[in-house]
């Protein structure tokens, strides 16, 4: 590189990546905790170093031009890279140590985040979670572009540039109305689910994915099942005779506490369940400590995650 250009600097290359992500000025000032003009200012001077405009601007909002997705992909390459520096000495350390970035599915958030935050102020004093709730693929992605350290998700993770630990088993169990017949009885045979109305969440949540094979296995039919956005609207339509639906145990406290209006029953032959994991980028400083913090955990997490 000639020593008359100048570089641009970390902080730079994060507020062009913040455009990039939000694809509006304001916002990714908002994010980047400065103020718009000077944000503006500083993407500016980005594109005078190097000779290029990073972003069109114009009346329907800003754009990324083809010519600059490159440049922009080695911005976010640069600032992992920085965050790796960073992470190595964290791991001579032998402790987390800062802000710890993590990412949890919807669908555990309610019930698992608050025994993982506690083990993680328990285990490592000086970290600073911070969390986000985000759906599977949404989660993956930025764990794998080093936006996010950590995730809680369920199991397969779909990407290879993740590696992943079991922390704990959570078995479906059949959410009932009070005053539906099977409400009276005990443990019941997966196979009851072939002829019951089964409510399940919308499009994009892998629990939806998870409790169709369930379904499948049970053979019964999906096609034209309601769907609700959360398990506490699943939950609250079940209550109010809509159908049943399938609640995992980690959600049993909160979903069907009493008064909820809810009945509870085990599935049996098979016993559904998903595993819980939790995940990092594979080639992470971090790595070997990211995996025996998860060792380290899971029993906590799987008593969460009670099991009949």
């Amino acid at each position: 590189m000639p020593a008359s250009r100048q570089r641009p600097t970390v902080r730079q290359l994060e507020y062009v990546v913040a455009v990039a992500d939000h694809l509006s000025f304001s916002a990714a000032a908002d994010v980047c905790g400065v103020s718009q003009p000077a944000l503006s200012t500083q993407v500016r001077e980005v594109e005078q170093r190097l000779g290029l405009s990073l972003f069109e601007r114009g009346r329907g909002g800003v754009s990324v031009p083809d010519h600059a997705v490159a440049v922009i992909d080695a911005a976010r390459r640069a600032i992992r890279a920085v965050d790796d520096v960073a992470d190595a000495a964290v791991d001579l350390q032998g402790e987390l140590v800062g802000p710890v970035r993590i990412g949890i599915i919807p669908t555990m958030a309610p019930y698992l985040l608050p025994t993982l935050v506690r083990e993680l102020r328990r285990r490592h004093p000086r970290a600073e979670p911070a969390l986000t709730e985000e759906r599977t693929d949404e989660l993956v992605r930025r764990i794998e572009l080093g936006e996010l350290d950590l995730g809680l998700l369920a199991a397969p993770v779909p990407s290879d540039s993740l590696a992943s630990i079991p922390v704990a088993i959570d078995e479906f169990h059949l959410a009932l109305g009070e005053d539906h017949p099977y409400a009276g009885e005990g443990s019941l045979p997966s196979g009851v689910l072939a002829g019951l109305p089964v409510l399940l969440l919308e499009d994009g949540h892998c629990l939806r994915d998870q409790a169709m094979d369930v379904c499948a296995t049970a053979g019964a039919s999906t096609d034209g099942a309601i769907q609700g956005t959360s398990l506490t609207t699943l939950c609250q339509m079940v209550s109010a005779g809509g159908g049943v639906t399938l609640l995992p145990a980690s959600a049993l406290e909160v979903e069907a506490r009493p008064g909820s209006g809810l009945v509870t029953r085990s599935l049996r032959d098979p016993r559904p369940s998903r595993t819980v994991v939790l995940a990092w980028r594979d080639r992470s400083p971090l790595a070997a400590m990211y995996a025996a913090f998860g060792d380290a955990i899971a029993p906590a997490l799987q008593a969460a995650c009670p099991t009949t």
